[in-house]
């Protein structure tokens, strides 16, 4: 096993956690408290449900957040390529590379 498989098998590993525990828990915190001291009820979900989801959102985007800046730490790099051909609109072709950048320099990180 590589060592960019392993940086990306660990990139797994600690996100999935992250996205169960910090951003569905994030949102379900709001759900559950709101019902738990009495604010949420058949009466006020319409206002409850968009809380949550807001607060959902905010910790996904936070959660993104936190993936680039470990992949930055890791120095994994990942960059799609798309091309057409120009004599079929319909034909698109996409390319899809993960590198380990440990080897760039600052300036050469900055164009990837």
């Amino acid at each position: 096993m590589t060592t960019l498989d392993q940086q990306l098998k660990r990139l797994v590993q600690i996100f999935s956690a992250k996205l169960v525990l910090e951003v569905f828990g994030g949102g379900g915190a709001i759900w559950g408290f709101s019902e738990a001291i009495g604010f949420r009820n058949p009466h006020t979900v319409w206002f409850w449900r968009p809380c949550a989801l807001t607060f959902g959102s905010i910790f996904f985007v936070r959660w993104l957040m936190q993936i680039r800046d470990y992949m930055d730490d890791t120095n994994i790099n990942f960059s799609v390529k798309v091309t057409s051909d120009n004599g079929n609109d319909n034909d698109n072709d996409a390319e899809v590379s993960m590198t380990n950048a440990s080897h760039l320099t600052e300036k050469d990180k900055l164009l990837v």
